[in-house]
């Protein structure tokens, strides 16, 4: 593990973003301030300097899971801002979520960012950067989405005081998701909406017909349908869950995860009776970013940033947390 605390700058700089003067950013960083932070944060990324920003003393860097020292990874090789742009904001928690496109040497790349503001400095950067595509026939994650240009309303959207949910609520039904995926035989399912759509790395994984797939069209299904379905046992479980970000006042959760996939099943045995070969037949670990906006307690809108990376692979930074 690398530690980050080798580099910090002199001076604390104040972001002067109207969080007032007292301790306890929680309590005073409301939405505009976070977004506030990630914005400077981006634009000190596309400029290669960190000096700028006010770190926390121990600051703590992650890209892809590997702890980082602050000024490597994408610190180095960034360029220029998307135009795609979704913020998740927790006041309550002093935490802030990001999903955008950033330019990699000119190049669109996909980014899931993490910050935790404290006493008005960062003292948390988790960061996935989705370089290239999960899946080869597909475009790559960054241009995909750059391609897209905003997000989806939903996600956008407030909802009033008497329809928000508490924030143990909330994270109990994006939990059920994973739960729904994990191992599932098309036992159970989260709850969904019917108008429920999932975006992966910029590509739509729902409702998305392939006329030219063998077997069961997974991806022309609904996010209910094909929890239902049986298809789901190679993904052998869903490890180091964590949901550090809640919206509360848009009803979103951005959760992180490791999806494993031990390559052992040879066969799947839908529910319709279809016995089908297994997508993954080698050992397989995917890290996941993936933020779910839920309306009156139903999963709505899914959006995930994902990456390919060493079977078994943890994040030892953020695991214990």
């Amino acid at each position: 593990m690398k530690a980050t605390r080798a580099w910090l700058p002199g001076v604390l700089v104040a972001l002067g973003c109207g969080c007032g003067t007292a301790a306890g950013a929680a309590d005073l960083c409301d939405r505009g301030c976070l977004q506030d932070y990630v914005d400077r944060y981006l634009a000190a990324l596309v400029a290669n300097d960190p000096g700028p920003l006010p770190w926390a003393h121990g600051v703590r860097f992650t890209e892809n899971g590997q702890e980082l020292r602050l000024g490597d990874g994408l610190w180095g090789t960034a360029s220029a801002r998307g135009r795609y742009r979704l913020y998740v904001a927790d006041p309550e928690d002093g935490q802030v979520g990001f999903i955008g496109t950033v330019f990699e040497n000119g190049t669109p790349v996909l980014l899931a960012l993490r910050l935790k503001v404290e006493d008005q400095t960062i003292s948390e950067v988790e960061t996935i950067v989705a370089r290239g595509q999960f899946i080869a026939s597909l475009p790559s994650a960054g241009q995909a989405v750059e391609d897209r240009g905003q997000p989806r309303p939903q996600f956008l959207r407030t909802v009033p005081d008497k329809e928000r949910l508490a924030r143990a609520d909330l994270v109990r039904i994006a939990n059920a998701y994973f739960t729904g995926l994990a191992a599932n035989s098309g036992r159970n399912s989260a709850p969904f909406a019917t108008s429920c759509e999932r975006w992966e790395n910029g590509t739509q994984t729902t409702h998305n017909p392939r006329p030219d797939t063998a077997g069961p069209d997974i991806l022309a299904m609904s996010c209910e349908a094909q929890q239902k379905s049986g298809y789901f046992p190679f993904v052998t479980s869903i490890r180091d869950r964590r949901f550090p970000v809640v919206d509360r006042e848009r009803g979103l959760v951005l959760a992180f995860a490791f999806f494993e996939h031990a390559g052992r099943l040879k066969e799947l045995h839908l529910t319709s009776g279809e016995v089908v070969p297994s997508p993954v037949r080698s050992p397989t670990t995917l890290e996941i970013a993936e933020l779910f906006q839920i309306d009156k307690g139903l999963i709505d809108q899914i959006e995930a940033v994902l990456n390919v990376v060493p079977y078994g692979m943890t994040s030892d930074a953020w695991d214990a947390r």
